[in-house]
């Protein structure tokens, strides 16, 4: 019974921890992104943010492990992107939404990273 209660109290734990990494995670890419990809065509601007994501979360914690699961596009400049995540005894998934403005209707039109948010919902945490 304690065990469970432990095992409980890691996930909290690591839930409260990630849910604040993703927080902070989403004002330093917007500016990174910014910053090093101004303009950039919009047909690489899901392979560049994904990119940029996986580098970022072991620069800020290099015990937090981020692998891609998937991408979806919607209208141009809407991009969804799953990740996997763990810390060294807990599973996590990060839900990442972006928006960009599209300056143009071609696949190579600059565009322009206007919101990026970063989500994780407690229940998808396992140990």
């Amino acid at each position: 019974m304690t065990d469970m209660l432990k095992g409980s109290q890691v996930l909290q734990k690591t839930y409260t921890y990630i849910e604040n990494v993703t927080k902070e995670s989403r004002k330093a890419l917007m500016e990174e992104f910014s910053q090093k990809h101004k303009g950039i065509a919009i047909n690489s601007a899901s392979d560049t943010l994904r990119k940029t994501v996986l580098e970022w979360f072991p620069r800020r914690d290099p015990m937090l492990k981020l692998v891609h699961e998937k991408t979806s596009q919607g209208k141009p400049g809407d991009l969804r992107m799953d990740f996997l995540g763990e810390t060294k005894t807990v599973h996590f998934k990060v839900h990442l939404h972006a928006v960009f403005a599209v300056n143009g209707q071609s696949p190579d039109s600059p565009s322009f990273l206007k919101e990026v948010t970063l989500l994780v919902d407690p229940r998808e945490f396992s140990i």
